[in-house]
């Protein structure tokens, strides 16, 4: 075996002594270790996490949607110019839109077995469940005989089904003077929390019945879907376009894409991810700031086996070696006892919420919290081992003495 080999395998040894020697004042300093890993494996975990789960709710909506509505603020109502089923049909004929689809919607009181209820009332056109990403759960939805015909049926969403336990399929809706007949329920693919047209209670109708209960001919929201993400953007300008070339100059449409909303929820996750990784790293700079303190008790306490190495032979950079190794030994197992306990309760929580959340281990913020714990016990320990290579022998032995 080699020189430098022996001295590094002398010094591993020596350290390991060093901290079994005492092994409560090791142990509560690789504890604080163990609180920062952990802290950053959870965090940046949890972060992405967080990001997983928004992203995934706004593409299940459409990442590739586009859609537009009358900008009502400000505008005297002489200028506010509304959208049109003309307006739906120039943006269906657009070169790069898939499909295309409007609605208007409205607060109703309805009806059913007798007992009065509060829902949102939704009049759609055709392509409607296709841009919306929506799910039948029963019955079915509207057809091209539906739309022709101004047939009399609705859908409902699940939660009216489920608080109206009388309510089935066949049954009739009393909207004041309108009656419908429930022809299936629904719900959303991505749940929008209240946050569109679809409420938690929503009748959903043909948009050629809903003229009859509201007495509205016009689109309040016209979704159009691109063929593909990359299209979204000049969609968006697309739609600006004829709209502004299809009505009054003092007009104003808010014309968005869910592709803005994509950049700014990453934004948004890269801040918190930001804000919570400096969380864990102050962490575990207290930790590291633990390992110096304890390393220069160490040093202090040592002085005297210090000296009688250097008197004997040891150099400094073996005093310097062996100091270190310590110090890294610490904060290595406290990174590995906090990146396991980490894992361990990712992998409990994950259980407990896996039906809203997939909540997946990130190995990169695992290896990240190793590599990173272990840098501290090296950048931490530095100066306690260069203080103990730097003492004279003779001062060393006369100090214990």
């Amino acid at each position: 075996m080699s020189e430098p080999m022996q001295q590094w395998l002398e010094c591993f040894r020596l350290a390991v002594a060093a901290l079994r020697a005492d092994k409560v004042k090791a142990s509560l300093t690789t504890l604080s270790v163990l609180i920062g890993s952990a802290s950053l494996v959870l965090v940046l975990t949890i972060a992405g996490t967080g990001k997983r789960y928004i992203v995934s709710r706004i593409e299940g909506i459409g990442a590739n949607l586009a859609y537009a509505t009358l900008n009502r603020n400000g505008s005297p109502v002489i200028l506010q110019d509304e959208l049109t089923f003309g307006d739906l049909e120039a943006i269906r004929n657009l070169p790069n839109v898939l499909a295309a689809a409007g609605t208007y919607d409205a607060p109703v009181d309805f009806q059913v077995s007798g007992r009065p209820r509060h829902a949102r009332f939704v009049g759609a056109t055709r392509d409607f469940l296709r841009i919306r990403n929506l799910q039948i759960t029963s019955g079915r939805y509207f057809d091209e005989q539906d739309y022709q015909w101004r047939s009399k049926v609705c859908l409902v969403t699940d939660p009216i089904m489920q608080r109206n336990p009388t309510l089935q399929l066949g049954e009739v809706l009393r909207i004041d003077q309108f009656r419908c007949t429930v022809i299936g329920a629904f719900s959303e693919g991505v749940p929008t929390f209240g946050q569109s047209e679809i409420q938690k209670e929503t009748i959903l109708v043909p948009f050629p019945v809903a003229k009859l209960v509201t007495g509205e001919a016009f689109l309040q929201v016209i979704y159009a879907q691109a063929s593909s993400s990359t299209e979204v953007h000049a969609l968006t300008s697309d739609i600006k376009s004829v709209l502004q070339s299809r009505h009054r100059r003092e007009a104003r449409y808010d014309v968005d894409n869910l592709s803005s909303l994509l950049q700014t929820a990453g934004d948004i996750s890269l801040a918190m991810t930001l804000v919570l990784l400096a969380v864990g790293l102050v962490t575990l700079t207290v930790g590291g700031t633990g390992i110096m303190n304890i390393m220069l008790a160490n040093v202090a306490e040592r002085k005297q086996e210090i000296g009688l190495r250097k008197a004997l032979g040891a150099r400094s950079s073996e005093i310097r070696l062996q100091f270190l190794m310590e110090a890294i030994f610490i904060s290595s197992a406290g990174s590995i006892a906090g990146a396991f306990c980490a894992v361990a309760l990712v992998v409990s929580a994950a259980a407990f919420f896996r039906d809203f959340v997939n909540l997946d281990i990130s190995w990169t913020s695992v290896t990240f919290a190793l590599l990173v714990s272990s840098a501290v016990g090296l950048l931490f320990g530095y100066q306690p081992a260069s203080r103990a290579a730097g003492l004279s022998p003779v001062e060393a032995l006369r100090t214990e003495v």
